[in-house]
C-alpha cells in the first residue's frame, strides 16, 4: 500500500473503535470482509464471518457503557500491495453519567485488505491487559460499579470531615452550609457573603475574621485569606496569575501583593 492508503487504514481503525464505544457498530460492520475474524477480550470471544460478528456486536451494544477514548498510539507494523496490519493501544474511560467509574488501556490489532478503492477488515483483535473482565461480561461492569461506589464513599467521608458552618442572615434565618460547597467568602462591611458552588450567595451576619477563626479549626489548609476582603477555598480554584485567582465558576478574585508568594506556595502544596 502507498502512504495515503496506510494513513487511511490508521484513521479507519481509530474511527471503528471510537464508534464502537459510542454504541455504533454499523460503521465497523460496513467495512468488514465477509470472512472477517473478531477476537475479543474474553477467552470465549472468537467469531468468524461478517454476519456472525455483526449479530454479536448488536446484541452486546446495549450492555456497553459510553466510553471515551484518548491517547491513541496506532501504527502500521506491516504492509504489502493490498494488505496493511495496524496495531496499537488507546486509553478508555467511562463517561461520568454512565454510573460506572473505569479507566484502562486497551490493545488492538486490525488487518486491512484493499479491494479496488475500498478497505475491508480481515481481522480485529481487541485485548485488555489487566484481564479484568468477569465471566459473562462484555465490559468490566462489576469493577466499574465498585470503583464508583468506593469513590462516592471517599467523597462522602471527606465532606463529613470538612463539616458545616452555620450563619445567620439579615432576616435572622439560620443557614447550615457544607464547608466543601463554599467557593469563597467575601467581606461586606462588618458582615460577609458566602459564594457557593451552586451559584447561590448567602449573606451572613458574621465578620470575615470570625469566619476565618471557625474555618481554621477544622480546615486549616482548605481556606486561605488571599486579600483583606476574600477567604478562598483551594479546591474550587481554577487558575492563578499575578495578583488574581480564577475560581471554578470563572470569577476573578484579587490577590494582594504582600500575600501573592504565600498564596502561590499554598496552591501548589
Amino acid at each position: 500500500m502507498d502512504k495515503k492508503s496506510i494513513e487511511q487504514c490508521l484513521a479507519l481503525s481509530k474511527e471503528v473503535m471510537i464508534r464502537h464505544f459510542h454504541g455504533d457498530n454499523e460503521f465497523a460492520v460496513s467495512h468488514m470482509h465477509k470472512n472477517c475474524i473478531w477476537i475479543g477480550s474474553c477467552a470465549s470471544e472468537f467469531y468468524q464471518g461478517k454476519d456472525t460478528i455483526a449479530a454479536v456486536l448488536r446484541q452486546e451494544a446495549a450492555d456497553l457503557p459510553q466510553v471515551e477514548l484518548s491517547a491513541f498510539e496506532y501504527m502500521c507494523v506491516s504492509q504489502d500491495v493490498h494488505d496493511c496490519t495496524v496495531t496499537g493501544r488507546h486509553v478508555g474511560r467511562t463517561r461520568l453519567d454512565s454510573g460506572e467509574l473505569y479507566r484502562d488501556m486497551q490493545r488492538v490489532t486490525f488487518v486491512w485488505k484493499k479491494e479496488k478503492d475500498e478497505y475491508r477488515i480481515m481481522h480485529i483483535h481487541v485485548s485488555n491487559p489487566m484481564n479484568n473482565l468477569k465471566e459473562g461480561e462484555v465490559f468490566p461492569h462489576r469493577m466499574g460499579k465498585y470503583a464508583k461506589e468506593y469513590l462516592n464513599m471517599l467523597v462522602s467521608r471527606e465532606v463529613e470531615k470538612n463539616g458545616t458552618i452555620t450563619v445567620k442572615d439579615q432576616q435572622n434565618r439560620f443557614h447550615i452550609i457544607q464547608i466543601s460547597d463554599i467557593l469563597y467568602f467575601e467581606a461586606f462591611n462588618m458582615n460577609c457573603i458566602l459564594h457557593l458552588k451552586n451559584d447561590d450567595d448567602v449573606f451572613g451576619r458574621i465578620t470575615l475574621l470570625e469566619v476565618e477563626k471557625q474555618i481554621q479549626k477544622k480546615n486549616a489548609d482548605m481556606f486561605k485569606r488571599v486579600h483583606k476582603s476574600y477567604l478562598v477555598n483551594k479546591y474550587h480554584t481554577a487558575a492563578l496569575k499575578r495578583y488574581e485567582i480564577t475560581m471554578s465558576n470563572q470569577e476573578q478574585i484579587p490577590v494582594s501583593q504582600k500575600r501573592y508568594n504565600e498564596v502561590r506556595k499554598w496552591l501548589h502544596q
